[in-house]
């Protein structure tokens, strides 16, 4: 799968490409843990794509967050002796 290929799609459909490539995964870790699994690179195809499907949502979702407008930075309490109390 290619990254130019999941920029095209929707969220729903990302998440649907997450959901098939997790239950991919599953099967595939049941069928190595059975002693049915004839490619042990297929995991890690399947590792690599739900990675690119992952990235490709965070950076829709954080693309889709407006941006807040400029926030006065809050002062912060000086870190240092504090003052010497009276009546010690």
């Amino acid at each position: 799968m290619k990254m130019k290929d999941l920029q095209g799609l929707s969220m729903p459909d990302l998440q649907k490409k997450l959901k098939d490539s997790r239950q991919e995964l599953f099967n595939l870790r049941f069928q190595m843990a059975t002693g049915q699994l004839q490619n042990h690179r297929q995991i890690r195809h399947v590792r690599h794509d739900l990675a690119q499907i992952l990235t490709e949502i965070h950076l829709k979702e954080f693309n889709a967050q407006p941006v807040a407008a400029s926030v006065e930075p809050q002062t912060r309490a000086r870190r240092g002796r504090r003052p010497a109390s009276e009546g010690s």
